[in-house]
């Protein structure tokens, strides 16, 4: 019984042609921004939508919603170029840590109308990594990574939090 290859050499070459063009046509853009969130009443900019009531440790099984201000800058008065729009459920037993999911929603300048998806893992202190899974408008099947720190506002209840974005799309 003679045995048949059925793999198609030409189909690989096809793929591969695919791939590559896609991966010419793509760019890679840097945006450094800051988000402006506030918890203090009466123009939050976050609210606890499910507060845990057990007694771990922590806030575990708390769920944040926010709808913080994108701004080109730290201070206040910078200019406001979008909303983070998502949510913040504490996730670990063990440490202070959420599971964030965020919409970078920009309504001016250059990318308006385009929006960032956001996902990944949050902590107290140094540097945080989330991967970009996707977005709108000139963002529109984009991918990558954004790293931020945390700053506290000259306020209480005011956190800022500096991000860079590398986005390919």
């Amino acid at each position: 019984m003679a045995y048949e290859c059925s793999f198609k050499p030409w189909l690989l070459i096809l793929l591969f042609f695919i791939a590559t063009s896609q991966a010419r046509d793509s760019i890679t853009t840097h945006l450094h921004f800051f988000i402006h969130e506030n918890d203090i009443s009466p123009n939050a900019t976050t609210i606890t939508v499910v507060n845990s009531t057990n007694n771990n440790p922590g806030g575990f099984g708390s769920i944040w919603i926010f709808d913080d201000e994108l701004r080109e800058g730290s201070s206040a008065n910078s200019k406001l170029i979008g909303r983070a729009q998502g949510m913040a459920p504490e996730v670990s037993l063990g440490q202070r840590a959420w599971s964030v999911l965020i919409d970078f929603v920009f309504t001016d300048g250059e990318y308006n109308g385009s929006s960032l998806t956001v996902v990944g893992r949050a902590t107290l202190g140094g540097p945080i990594e989330r991967s970009i899974i996707g977005g709108t408008g000139k963002f529109r099947m984009a991918r990558g990574y954004t790293i931020n720190t945390l700053q506290y506002g000259p306020l209480a209840g005011h956190v800022i939090a500096e991000y860079d974005a590398y986005i390919v799309h």
